[in-house]
């Protein structure tokens, strides 16, 4: 491809998500696809109050800085979400993680919620745990399956970048009966997530988090224009194919 034929996709594409996300704007009803995980990771703070018991949310263990940067973020994303609900309701959740560029992104996400409830002194550095480095994911599997087995926990979420460790960690929350919501972009750790729980949110679902969750007019407008960009790349594949074979 030539500089000039990206330069114009790429202007194509700008003004698309410019145009889309002024409709959304404007007050234009919107219907994403449906993922039944996110309905399930809404509900996890009613039940954690109803319940009486801490929310868990564990982020992985991917670098801000890093290559799968992208899969932090969107965990990060999920934590947003779940700690100011929770910390309006006075049910701050209990996050841990294994990679320390994670720990004071989850301090800040936690004290940031808390000041919007008004109640920043409730902020205590016992809610954020990190387990173990990077280096050692297998510790890191065990410290979490060890917290899950010793705090009152009603909900287990676990999203970011995970391994075969995530195998310890669901394990161990399914001995404890504990609600589970599964999100990562790694395969192997997809396989574990299937085998543990039906709430797993596959690669670019976890990607979407933020327009599920709490999106603003320019995320659920990118996620349009990547539908529409999906639903062409399909449109061409089949178009070739019925080309090749007339």
């Amino acid at each position: 491809m030539t500089p000039t034929i990206v330069l114009a996709v790429l202007l194509v594409l700008g003004l698309l998500l410019f145009l889309l996300t002024r409709s959304v704007r404007a007050g234009r009803t919107v219907v994403l696809r449906p993922l039944t995980s996110y309905e399930g990771l809404k509900g996890q703070i009613g039940r954690a109050i109803e319940s009486g018991r801490q929310l868990h949310l564990t982020l992985g263990q991917a670098s801000l800085v890093g290559r799968a940067n992208p899969t932090s973020v969107s965990a990060a994303a999920v934590l947003d979400s779940l700690a100011k609900d929770g910390c309006a309701n006075g049910t701050p959740p209990l996050v841990t993680m294994g990679e320390g560029t994670l720990l004071p992104l989850a301090q800040g996400s936690l004290q940031h919620a808390l000041a919007e409830a008004g109640r920043p002194g409730d902020f205590d550095l016992s809610l954020t745990q990190f387990v173990a480095p990077e280096t050692d994911p297998f510790a890191y599997g065990a410290g979490v399956a060890v917290l899950l087995q010793q705090q009152r926990v009603a909900s287990n979420i676990m999203v970011g970048r995970f391994g075969p460790e995530l195998a310890i960690m669901a394990e161990a929350a399914n001995r404890q009966n504990i609600e589970q919501v599964i999100g990562t972009d790694d395969p192997t750790a997809l396989a574990v997530a299937m085998a543990a729980t039906n709430d797993v949110l596959i690669g670019e679902e976890l990607f979407a988090t933020s327009a599920y969750l709490d999106g603003s007019a320019s995320q659920i407008a990118s996620l349009q224009l990547q539908d529409i960009l999906r639903w062409i790349v399909v449109l061409f594949i089949l178009g070739t194919a019925v080309f090749q074979l007339v």
